[in-house]
């Protein structure tokens, strides 16, 4: 997407974190939010401030560690149809990702892409931002 928006853009990173930054500073000229699922390592959202134009606040949330995975096929679509779910019950963002998550659990044990029943609860508080900062661009 970001080669899209910007095709001769030139990305100088030093590591994953800083190349996802990179990458979000430019797509968030079109999209104000953005969640960007990194697997095992868990999920990033950026917002772009208000008041400040070139600047994004950067959040990291660590996954759970599943050990007895039966399929990855469905678990990135489950874990946004877990996240709008908590958007449209007005939840904050914390929440968001943890019903998240949940959705894309309940995807990874189920032997279906799309698990016929989901075990989603608002009183799970096992997800919590594990770092925030400022990306400047």
């Amino acid at each position: 997407m970001a080669n899209f928006i910007n095709p001769h853009s030139k990305l100088d990173h030093q590591s994953e974190v800083e190349e996802i930054c990179s990458l979000g500073a430019i797509v968030s000229n079109v999209v104000n939010h953005l969640i960007i699922t990194r697997g095992s390592k868990g999920v990033m959202t950026m917002k772009r401030l208000k008041d400040a134009p070139t600047q994004l606040q950067v959040r990291s949330y660590s996954g759970e560690i599943i050990n007895t995975i039966e399929n990855v096929s469905g678990a990135g679509d489950c874990f946004a149809s877990g996240y709008l779910h908590g958007v449209l019950l007005g939840l904050e963002e914390d929440s968001l990702i943890s019903f998240g998550f949940q959705a894309a659990r309940d995807a990874l044990l189920s032997k279906e892409t799309v698990p016929r029943k989901f075990d989603i609860s608002k009183d799970f508080e096992g997800i919590k931002c594990t770092e925030t900062w400022i990306h400047s661009f």
